[in-house]
């Protein structure tokens, strides 16, 4: 190899170095700005950078960190959703693409009320070799489907999430979901089975649920007893709520001892 050669590759080789640095520099006072809250100039920062280089290294995280800023901190839907589509459509295969289009099935499916369009992300989503938060993709994707009315979508894709052995707190939301879904269906039983596995469920949030569902179960089935004693399963904060529903259970049930016709509906899952 001749020196003039070496020599070029060399300067080649400095220049990348020192626009790196720069991009590099620029990354960190686009972060500080956001850090300080000055969101707007962490936008323009970020825009300079990715407009350095739209393909280079630092132009997903830009572009990932502007929509995030829209979407997060300014509520700025309409500018977070172009933000995240760009990063999308120009950059795929990216690390960032993937979070990008979580953050756009979230803005779908809770902002915008397109279900189906956040059903199409979590497909994309899914569709990455290497994701490793993928069950928690495939939960998100079964509770869009029941928030469709999809059920029996919905249904198939949560049973596959428990069949593969999912634990901890996304078992406990499975199950949930499995348990509204049959309380829908007018499943009763299989509801109870369902909500008993979360009654005792170490999240408080998640026990509370379960414990309201299988009150709500017992009384489709016309057990107040067991209504009643589910009820009493609440925690201490929920003291006054347990009272309340306890005495509506109580005359309930001696209102049904005194007609031969009654018609009760349930008070509808949770």
């Amino acid at each position: 190899m001749s020196f003039r050669r070496i020599w070029c590759l060399a300067a080649v080789a400095a220049f990348l170095a020192a626009c790196n640095s720069d991009s590099q520099q620029l990354l960190e006072r686009a972060e500080a700005r956001w850090r300080e809250g000055n969101y707007e100039d962490a936008i323009r920062l970020n825009t300079l950078l990715y407009q350095r280089d739209p393909q280079g290294k630092y132009a997903a995280q830009a572009l990932l960190k502007m929509g995030d800023i829209y979407y997060l901190n300014l509520r700025q839907v309409k500018n977070a959703t172009e933000t995240y589509n760009r990063l999308v459509s120009e950059l795929p295969g990216r690390r960032e693409e993937y979070t990008a289009r979580q953050q756009l099935a979230a803005i779908y499916e809770n902002e915008v009320g397109d279900l189906t369009q956040a059903i199409f992300e979590y497909d994309k989503i899914l569709e990455a070799k290497d994701l490793d938060n993928r069950t928690e993709i495939e939960f998100r994707r079964a509770n869009a489907y029941f928030k469709q009315r999809s059920y029996d979508r919905a249904w198939r894709e949560l049973r596959r999430i428990e069949d593969a052995g999912v634990t901890g707190h996304l078992a406990d939301q499975v199950c949930l979901k499995l348990g509204n879904i049959d309380q829908i269906r007018g499943q009763y039983q299989d509801a109870v089975s369902y909500f008993q596995r979360v009654s005792e469920s170490p999240c408080p949030e998640c026990r509370r649920r379960a414990i309201l569902n299988l009150a709500d179960t017992y009384e489709a089935l016309f057990n107040f007893d067991k209504a009643i004693e589910t009820f009493g399963k609440l925690d201490r904060s929920d003291k006054q709520l347990a009272e309340k529903e306890v005495a509506r259970l109580k005359s309930k049930k001696r209102w049904l001892g005194s007609h031969t016709d009654p018609w009760v509906g349930t008070r509808g899952h949770r």
